[in-house]
């Protein structure tokens, strides 16, 4: 096997490795947001409803993982870059 043909599989499978882990930190929150407040509005049923204010809480941080995980993506490629760039001057 060919060294050029590992190194694109390792990195197709490091991509859905990342894909997965955005997916789930986008998600999770909003999963447990609708299922902890289908509870609460069955056990404490009030005048609003718990299922939407923790949906939307739970979309808010899952909004908010996604930011900052491509934020720090984002500062690792270009500390990258810039020791690329340091090191061909």
């Amino acid at each position: 096997m060919r060294r050029g043909s590992f190194d694109n599989s390792s990195n197709f499978w490091k991509s859905v490795g990342q894909i997965w882990d955005i997916s789930w930190m986008s998600v999770a929150p909003i999963l447990f947001g609708l299922f902890l407040g289908q509870y609460l509005d069955r056990k404490y049923p009030l005048g609003f409803s718990w299922t939407l204010s923790l949906l939307a809480l739970g979309a808010c941080l899952g909004f908010y993982n996604l930011y900052d995980f491509l934020m720090r993506e984002s500062r690792k490629g270009d500390k990258k870059r810039e020791a690329t760039d340091r090191k061909n001057d």
